[in-house]
């Protein structure tokens, strides 16, 4: 408004001097002026109003973690919410801040060598929200207040927070998820006194995904609430004649009316399942499985390990899959988690039929590599889990720091090369990956479990402990039941470290066997 004002005032310019006649018209001039303030200051105030309730959301949630930033980033609605904060959030702040020195301000926030996420780490913070609500069944309203068992509360979140959630499933072709955080939105914004999201765009995606779902007569009715509550937004007509005609068509089709359509949803396999029911830390084994399981002191073999034996617990007899504990002091954890951190980077696995490195869907972390020659104390890594597991570790891959960030997992996978799969160089060289050690550089709030979901076993982590399982049978071929997986980390941060043991060198450590059923 502001703007037409001042295009009048410079394009309407009559010698006003030559006739007082001339005069009269400024009257309406200046009165269209006063109008054009006014309505400049009425924006003005709503704009403000926006950028003070802005800054409160930005400084709720800053105050909220000064305190106890630990407790804070282990919620992962708080981590959600400040990605959002600083993507979508601050794009909205720098719009509605518009002024000269207003515009000097975001400038100043923009030249500093600050970090800011961007939309993927958006994506991916939503998508570990969502992925945590399936594992972990999750209520989505107790989700959107930041109730999470074993996690510090976290501020609620608004309309347009789960509004973006919403959406972000929407765009990830997930319209189950789209419908609950749209429905969330749509209660929290009856609520809301400032607006954090408009009405008639959480039906419009609900509609949207609920059409997709095949429940065309829903849509059409979210459709005609959108025309009753904004009777001027056009688009709602087009999209409602649409519903109608596929309304029509699925009755034709049909032959006969029907209420609802029935949506069915494919059901996961049941390795899939019991991964999901092994990380919310139900028991798939019977009671006579695990009654044969016990804890011991054990030298491995070892003289080195004769004064000072350690603690086993044995979670499985076949596959043999154990827990070593308090063999990795809590400095060394530390040391291992601050050497690595400068040097993460996205983690990336092989394509098992290309043989090139490439980003992993289905695990959501940062790692790196650590050599024995780094420092003393990798080298003493490499030598406990020689001394204790008595295998060589000459031809072990380095150790491969992992931190597990928002909802972090791994699905269910093999650490050993099945047949037909591309040898990578440490494949090549060394043979199959024999056995798989882990050392837990962390505790974990809740969630992020190791879990062997086709024979039930379940190892918590712990830091300081390690846990260890062959691969391979000792005929040398894969061990099928040693499909594994990193539950998603619902609270707190994890931190591993890995260590694959090579079937070079170990001719007389682990003898091989002629029998396929060994």
């Amino acid at each position: 408004m502001m703007l037409f004002s001042t295009s009048l005032w410079t394009i309407v310019k009559p010698e006003v001097f030559t006739a007082i006649a001339d005069l009269e018209p400024l009257l309406h001039t200046e009165g269209e002026i006063v109008k054009s303030l006014g309505m400049y200051l009425e924006l003005e105030e709503k704009r403000l109003e926006s950028v003070r309730w802005l800054k409160k959301e930005y400084e709720k949630l800053y105050n909220s973690a000064i305190g106890d930033v630990d407790s804070f980033l282990s919620n992962p609605v708080n981590a959600y919410l400040l990605v959002k904060r600083l993507t979508t959030d601050w794009q909205t702040t720098g719009r509605l801040i518009e002024g000269t020195m207003s515009k000097a301000v975001i400038e100043n926030i923009t030249l500093q060598a600050l970090k800011f996420p961007d939309d993927e780490d958006l994506k991916g913070a939503a998508s570990a929200l969502m992925r945590l609500q399936d594992t972990y069944l999750l209520d989505t309203t107790k989700l959107a207040n930041g109730d999470i068992s074993g996690t510090k509360p976290s501020t609620e979140l608004s309309a347009g927070d789960c509004f973006e959630l919403g959406r972000q499933a929407y765009e990830q072709d997930d319209y189950s998820h789209t419908v609950l955080w749209m429905q969330e939105a749509l209660d929290r914004l009856e609520q809301e006194k400032i607006k954090t999201m408009s009405k008639h765009a959480i039906l419009e995606h609900m509609a949207r995904a609920t059409y997709l779902l095949g429940n065309f007569k829903h849509a059409r009715k979210l459709t005609q609430d959108i025309i009753i509550s904004e009777p001027n937004y056009i688009p709602a007509y087009e999209n409602l004649r649409f519903y109608d005609e596929q309304v029509s068509l699925q009755e034709e089709s049909q032959g006969i009316v029907t209420s609802e359509t029935t949506v069915y949803i494919e059901q996961p396999d049941t390795s899939f399942r019991d991964y999901e029911r092994l990380c919310r830390g139900e028991r798939i084994r019977s009671l006579a499985e695990e009654s044969k399981l016990f804890c011991k002191y054990t030298t491995g073999g070892s003289f080195y390990l004769l004064i000072q034996p350690v603690k086993v617990e044995i979670l499985s007899l076949d596959p043999w899959i154990v827990m070593y504990h308090d063999i990795l002091s809590d400095e060394d954890a530390n040391f291992f988690r601050d050497l690595a951190q400068p040097m993460l980077k996205r983690a990336k696995v092989q394509n098992p039929r290309s043989g090139l490195l490439e980003p992993a869907s289905f695990r959501v972390s940062k790692c790196t590599w650590l050599s024995d020659d780094i420092h003393p104390r990798i080298s003493y890594a490499s030598r406990m889990l020689q001394e204790i597991t008595g295998l060589s570790v000459t031809t072990a891959e380095d150790l491969h720091i992992i931190n597990y960030g928002i909802g972090g997992h791994y699905e269910p996978h093999y650490d050993f090369k099945m047949p037909g799969d591309v040898d990578g160089s440490a494949f090549e060289a060394n043979g199959n990956r024999l056995a798989t050690w882990i050392y837990y550089l962390s505790d974990v709030d809740a969630g992020g479990a190791t879990v062997f979901p086709d024979i039930g076993v379940q190892m918590i982590p712990k830091k300081g402990s390690a846990g260890f399982w062959y691969n391979l049978r000792r005929s040398g071929d894969g061990d099928l039941q040693t499909k594994h997986a990193g539950c998603p980390v619902l609270a707190g941060s994890k931190w591993i470290a890995n260590k694959w043991i090579h079937e070079k060198d170990q001719e007389y450590r682990r003898p091989c066997s002629l029998s396929p059923f060994e």
